[in-house]
């Protein structure tokens, strides 16, 4: 449904009308456009209509989201959709209840599943429940649009009883850092949403503080603290590590390291942090979705801040340009290697543009990831990401390379580097020259 809107009351009474005229009509054009083909993006992505679009472009969230429709059972359109009703998105209703959620999310203070569902029955939006299924059928859809709008996790169907809420586990072993639980009864549906959240572990890390209990990672943060962009990227972490990267779709998961698979998880659609940056308009600060799941007790340390998710949303993205864009190897591996798997049978509807950008760029004039540094100081710059890069960069550090190739690539000690190939190249020199003396020496013996 198209919205109206009226032109700012500036343009009456300023000498530049024209430039600021034309500067609403443009944005409000945008806007328009964004309704028409997307109506649900507007109210979950705050940044989508200041930023370029060429670096933000959301395509690839309507054909993601259409995938995850497609995996609700039958069971939750039976009580939505008309029997005629053949694709997801076709039907207002569904539509009407994505907004809605992302409107009682953002609107009210301590919002939970529970209030979120009252408030679709009182508007009408939701017929009444009839039994106590109904009411667990009208949680789990509430449950999976905000893991949907908020890409912190993916609802996972039909895995666990009735009774309770379940996630999917993408890791290859039981939990991660993020991660503790991948289960929780329905009953947990009246806690506000941060607290329901915390059921299922730590989905967005708090500042400067290490989740792993491993002695190891203790030790890497405490002793790293600060990150060199030419002794870190994702070329290096393969060559010298072997590290294997495993492209996902939950944010909480990005960056974790699996030290038992040798496997970084990262996150494939940065557009969606990028989009989350909050943006004043009309003197306004407005928020995504995403920021619903701030803890709204101020004493509470266990879970973040609104402040604490913008913050780790610019992290994420500075994060690409760290492992990857900041260096020619990084770049060249992405472009060569690792985008292909990134969206490896996703069709190019799905795929997010901002991610080659990010990662295979030298240079790029975007300010949602902050600026570019060579020397980065962990607690300044990757405050909520700080364990996961220093338990990273500690794994490079103690990887040594093996086989010549590896050598060649490892240039995380200039000096060291060139030291050691300008021996190999002298010194294989001086051998060649010794072994062609000896050659020649037998010749002439030959001869005489």
């Amino acid at each position: 449904m198209a919205r109206r809107f009226s032109p700012p009351r500036a343009f009456t009474r300023n000498s530049s009308v024209a430039r600021s005229l034309k500067s609403w009509m443009l944005r409000e054009k945008r806007r328009s456009e964004q309704i028409e083909t997307d109506p649900q993006l507007l109210l979950i992505f705050p940044s989508i209509e200041s930023s370029p679009r060429d670096l933000l472009n959301l395509k690839w969230y309507r054909w993601w989201l259409n995938q995850q429709l497609k995996s609700l059972p039958d069971e939750f359109f039976s009580i939505l959709l008309e029997s005629d009703q053949k694709h997801p998105l076709e039907s207002s209703q569904v539509t009407e209840i994505y907004v809605r959620v992302a409107e009682c999310l953002k609107d009210h203070f301590s919002p939970s599943i529970e209030r979120t569902v009252n408030v679709l029955l009182a508007d009408g939006i939701l017929s009444p429940c009839k039994d106590e299924s109904s009411t667990w059928l009208y949680q789990t859809l509430v449950f999976a649009i905000i893991g949907w709008q908020t890409m912190l996790y993916r609802p996972s169907f039909g895995t666990s009883p009735p009774n309770q809420f379940s996630v999917v586990n993408d890791y290859d072993g039981p939990s991660g850092q993020a991660f503790l639980a991948f289960k929780q009864d329905n009953d947990k549906a009246q806690r506000p949403l941060d607290e329901f959240l915390m059921g299922f572990g730590l989905l967005i890390p708090p500042q400067n503080t290490c989740l792993g209990e491993d002695d190891l990672d203790k030790e890497a943060f405490n002793s790293i603290l600060t990150v060199d962009s030419r002794e870190l990227n994702a070329l290096l972490a393969f060559s010298t590590a072997h590290v294997q990267i495993r492209w996902v779709d939950s944010l909480a998961m990005h960056l974790e390291y699996d030290k038992l698979t040798n496997t970084l998880y990262l996150f494939r659609y940065p557009s969606f942090c990028a989009a989350n940056i909050p943006q004043v308009f009309d003197d306004k600060l407005v928020k995504g979705v995403i920021h619903s799941c701030a803890s709204q007790s101020a004493g509470d340390q266990q879970w973040i801040s609104s402040d604490d998710i913008t913050a780790f949303l610019r992290e994420v993205l500075s994060s690409y340009r760290l492992l990857f864009g900041q260096s020619k190897e990084g770049r060249q591996y992405f472009r060569q290697t690792v985008h292909s798997q990134a969206f490896e049978d996703i069709p190019p509807e799905g795929q997010d543009p901002l991610l080659t950008i990010l990662c295979g760029r030298k240079t790029i004039d975007f300010s949602a990831h902050g600026k570019d540094r060579t020397l980065y100081r962990l607690a300044r710059d990757f405050p909520m990401l700080r364990c996961r890069i220093a338990v990273l960069k500690k794994l490079l550090d103690t990887s040594k390379p093996r086989g010549w190739k590896e050598l060649w690539r490892d240039k995380r000690d200039s000096a060291q580097w060139v030291t050691f190939w300008a021996v190999i190249v002298i010194g294989g020199a001086g051998l060649l020259l010794s072994f062609m003396q000896v050659v020649l020496a037998l010749l002439q013996l030959t001869l005489k």
